[in-house]
């Protein structure tokens, strides 16, 4: 697959966060974190595509832009899957995301300032299998290439 700043599609992001931190998440507030898993669901149909919104969660933000640049700067990235797509799934997979075993929405509105959902952020307190994510991904939309782009080694 020739992966190009035109690619749009959905992520999920996978991430751990050592300790529990109290982190102020931008004009959302300040909220409490516990120590754990998150996951994180969001798009990318910008300009930069998802190569650019995939370059960009790689490394803490210097700047915060979105609400995930905040956690991110104290959580560890350890997986990130994605799917190359014209069509907007990102609802969906918050959908899915919802029925993994363990999913806890902590705070109302994160990411989600142009969704229906109440946030697009979830904790678990041990490692989700995203590999059972993507067997509903690709269950409910079959023609949908869903392609795990980073794994911490």
């Amino acid at each position: 697959m020739n992966f190009d700043e035109k690619l749009t599609g959905a992520y999920v992001l996978l991430l751990f966060l050592p300790e529990n931190q109290t982190i102020e998440v931008g004009k959302l507030g300040t909220f409490d974190f516990p120590a754990g898993w998150y996951t994180y669901v969001g798009s990318a149909f910008g300009s930069g595509g998802l190569l650019g919104r995939i370059k960009h969660h790689l490394q803490p933000a210097q700047k915060p832009h979105w609400h995930i640049d905040y956690l991110r700067r104290q959580a560890v990235l350890k997986e990130v899957w994605l799917s190359p797509d014209t069509e907007r799934r990102e609802h969906d997979w918050v959908d899915l995301m919802i029925d993994v075993p363990g999913a806890v929405a902590l705070i109302e509105g994160f990411g989600a300032s142009d969704s229906v959902h109440e946030t697009h952020l979830y904790y678990f307190d041990v490692r989700p299998s995203l590999e059972d994510f993507v067997v509903g991904v690709r269950a409910r939309f079959p023609h949908t290439n869903v392609l795990r782009a980073f794994a911490e080694a």
